[in-house]
């Protein structure tokens, strides 16, 4: 990418979704940078939407698999939030486009069809894990069991079947230093969630890549910053993730924090169809609530995303998108810029 420097364009979409403007860092005050900058200073101090995407990009080739793990579900109401499913479909979309690999959606039985959803109106096409490679732009999306016992069975064989190249987390639950998993109020969640710990876990004994994706600190791959968690958060002893991943991204909303990341990787990849724009972002919102998930702040099926509407999601990936491009189009129109001048002499 001449001319315009990757570290620059990381920069800039960590800032973005870094901005404080949502349920967690306005109306209840998570010192999101705080962590941001801890999780940054363990990735070895560049932009965390970069380390994410060169660490997808350095492992993960053409028909390779990728497992993208998400879906939060709701006590009380049995259905997923909206941060997550998106996230991770967009990061999907990035993944087949950018880099030909194959997306496989991992979650609660029941959060399957919010995903599949979400994953299809990205334009990804869903099929059996048999019949992946049968074309382009193929993903797959797969159920994981709650019980313990079934989850360690159901890791290893998944992981054994699909070998995939890297795992990402965005917006699903982490179990914290009592083994139970926690609601952002510090209830239990455990008893209706996929161990999907489990599954990390023993990607990460193979050695796998994996990338956490969370905007408070009880999202799985957040163990990188449950020391910071448990001071700064409230009820953060009780709700800090403990399991880490090799990036965790920390974001204002988990769904921006995977934006960034398909961003970057549309950046260095030099493929802008590989991420997405405003109006597909309103179009992924109206199919995640078409699907059941609802907006967590408000407790509606409504177009929101943690408190924040639609129209406020769309614009920051606008922003975001305007990016990616600018990484693109402009790399050739700037060349020389900064020694232009000297040739007016």
């Amino acid at each position: 990418m001449s001319g315009i420097s990757i570290e620059r364009i990381g920069e800039a979409l960590d800032h973005l979704v870094t901005a404080p403007m949502s349920n967690w860092t306005i109306l209840k005050g998570i010192p999101l940078l705080k962590l941001y900058a801890s999780a940054r200073e363990k990735a070895g101090g560049q932009p965390l939407t970069l380390a994410a995407s060169r660490l997808l990009a350095d492992n993960v080739g053409e028909g390779d698999t990728v497992l993208i793990l998400s879906g939060f579900i709701m006590r009380g109401y049995g259905r997923p939030e909206t941060d997550g499913p998106i996230g991770a479909a967009v990061i999907a979309k990035a993944l087949a486009v950018g880099l030909g690999a194959i997306p496989v959606g991992v979650s609660e039985d029941s959060v399957v069809p919010c995903m599949e959803a979400c994953f299809s109106t990205t334009g990804l096409i869903p099929a059996s894990l048999d019949e992946i490679h049968s074309g382009r732009n193929r993903c797959a999306l797969a159920g994981f069991p709650i019980d313990p016992a079934d989850a360690e069975v159901a890791a290893i064989a998944l992981l054994d079947r699909l070998q995939p190249k890297a795992l990402v987390a965005v917006e699903r639950p982490g179990a914290g230093s009592d083994g139970a998993y926690h609601g952002g109020g510090g209830f239990e969640i455990s008893s209706f969630t996929a161990k999907t710990d489990i599954l990390f876990a023993e990607a990460r004994k193979r050695g796998i890549p994996t990338i956490g994706v969370g905007d408070l600190g009880n999202e799985l791959g957040m163990g990188v910053v449950a020391e910071e968690v448990r001071r700064e958060v409230p009820l953060g002893e009780t709700i800090a993730a403990v399991q880490p991943a090799d990036v965790a991204v920390i974001a204002n909303i988990s769904n921006w924090g995977a934006y960034g990341i398909a961003a970057c990787l549309a950046a260095l990849t030099g493929n802008d169809a590989a991420f997405h724009d405003g109006a597909e972002e309103v179009r992924l919102i109206e199919a995640c609530v078409r699907a059941g998930a609802i907006d967590p702040v408000g407790g509606q099926l409504r177009l929101y995303v943690d408190g924040t509407d639609a129209r406020t999601n769309a614009a920051m990936v606008d922003l975001l998108r305007s990016l990616v491009v600018l990484s693109q189009r402009e790399s050739g129109n700037i060349a020389g810029y900064q020694t232009s001048w000297q040739k007016l002499k």
